[in-house]
């Protein structure tokens, strides 16, 4: 028999939500102590680690198509851009429902196009497009927004402010020994170790799943994610309680470490690079808004590559092949003038 369990989510580690129809999973970074509310934001450099969305993915792997190869900028790459080159995510991993995407060159109507589009698919205006210079010239726009609104199965019940990780005092939805049971339905247990190591999942109107681990571990998204994926569920029980605290995010991240150089075998360079993530969740359920936006410039100024010396004047090893052949026929080492011309 499963023991009687205290599903306390005084979460120090929110790993976040998947989605099942969408596919939301999470990008290789490392995992910090998330805040319950997140006010807006600009991070520069890749330090996003308490939060991911798929949307950057989205256009940076529209930009790849484009070049039909991976970015590579001259003087090589920072982690994120070699991270993001993997294409790990695609669009294929949320519904076409959910998601909107769209590029071409910078001008004010292929903005307004966007503005349009947003709002008679999701109703929605944009929080970042006034933050594109439009004037800009030469410059190619790729832009994205994924949309998620979900409802649990029946509301939880709201619960007594409490503290969080014993500093900040928040408000909490759950279940309690006082809760209607219909409310078990609305959870699954992925695991349950002990009162600081367990995972949960919680279950909507939309078949949106929302997962949350329980744990102090100091690791990536994916590799947390991995612990977390289970195709088989443990109930929740009466004996069982549980908290979450409300959270509230609004983020405008700046990807300021990809912009300003110069991309390999092309005379562009990326000028912006943002996206923002409004997410929430209460005890009725959530909603998720993230927007993409990048815009890739073209420079006039000329390809200047430093002096390269190809000097043969100390040891070195040289292979004849046949072209088209994957080995050599003939291989020599010369660390001396024993076969060189005098």
């Amino acid at each position: 028999m499963r023991k009687k369990s205290i599903l306390s989510l005084f979460i120090l580690c929110l790993i976040g939500i998947y989605f099942m129809v969408c596919g939301f999973t999470f990008f290789k970074r490392s995992l910090k102590t998330p805040k319950v509310e997140v006010k807006q934001e600009v991070v520069s450099k890749n330090n996003t680690s308490d939060v991911w969305c798929i949307t950057f993915q989205l256009i940076w792997n529209e930009l790849m198509d484009k070049l039909q190869k991976p970015v590579v900028f001259e003087g090589g790459n920072p982690e994120l851009a070699n991270e993001l080159n993997k294409k790990l995510y695609t669009k294929d991993l949320i519904s076409e429902k959910s998601c909107y995407l769209a590029d071409g060159k910078i001008s004010q109507k292929l903005k307004k196009k966007i503005e349009k589009d947003i709002y008679k698919k999701f109703k929605e205006k944009s929080d970042i497009l006034d933050k594109i210079d439009w004037n800009a010239k030469e410059t190619y726009l790729f832009y994205a927004m994924l949309k998620k609104d979900f409802l649990f199965l029946t509301p939880f019940d709201k619960l007594p402010n409490q503290y969080f990780n014993s500093k900040d005092k928040v408000k909490y939805f759950g279940i309690n020994k006082k809760s209607n049971h219909k409310l078990y339905k609305n959870v699954d247990v992925v695991f349950y170790n002990n009162r600081n190591d367990f995972a949960v999942k919680l279950n909507t109107k939309e078949n949106e799943e929302i997962i949350l681990y329980r744990t102090d571990k100091q690791d990536s998204f994916e590799n947390l994610y991995k612990k977390v994926n289970k195709k088989y569920y443990d109930e929740f029980g009466k004996d069982d309680i549980l908290e979450i605290p409300n959270i509230d995010v609004n983020k405008l991240i700046s990807y300021d470490v990809l912009c300003g150089k110069r991309i390999v075998g092309t005379n562009y360079v990326i000028g912006q690079a943002l996206q923002t993530i409004k997410f929430k969740l209460d005890d009725k359920g959530g909603t998720l808004k993230s927007e993409a936006a990048m815009t890739v410039m073209k420079t006039s100024m000329p390809i200047i590559r430093d002096e390269r010396y190809f000097i043969f004047n100390k040891p070195f090893v040289l292979f004849l092949r046949e072209k088209g052949k994957d080995k050599p026929y003939y291989a020599m080492r010369i660390e001396d003038a024993k076969y060189l011309v005098k």
